[in-house]
């Protein structure tokens, strides 16, 4: 029952952050989503090794989770300079304008 309930919770955000990436053209919305996304993940992670490694005495599963959460920082501060470059060209922030920028 545990298992069953994280993983449907973890299923619904993860289909509330595809659903965002996909109908938003919006550079800071499709961000969000992109992190709701990864939070489901890290989420489904917890929750199935708690439930597995509960009585082991191991961490792997949150060791794990930490490198998702550092691999999602790392995603946020990418596509919020890309954002941010895109604002100083353009003076808005639109997905469609990211194939203008010529380096």
């Amino acid at each position: 029952m545990f298992v069953s309930a994280i993983s449907f919770v973890a299923i619904l955000l993860f289909a509330i952050g595809l659903y965002g990436v996909i109908t938003s053209r919006v550079g800071i919305k499709m961000l969000i989503s992109i992190e709701i996304m990864i939070n489901s993940a890290i989420l489904n992670l917890i929750g199935i090794g708690s439930y597995f490694y509960a009585g082991s005495g191991t961490i792997s599963p949150y060791v794990f989770a930490l490198f998702a959460i550092a691999i999602g920082v790392i995603e946020s501060a990418v596509g919020l300079g890309l954002l941010i470059a895109v604002y100083h060209r353009f003076g808005k922030i639109d997905i469609s304008l990211l194939r203008e920028i010529r380096w």
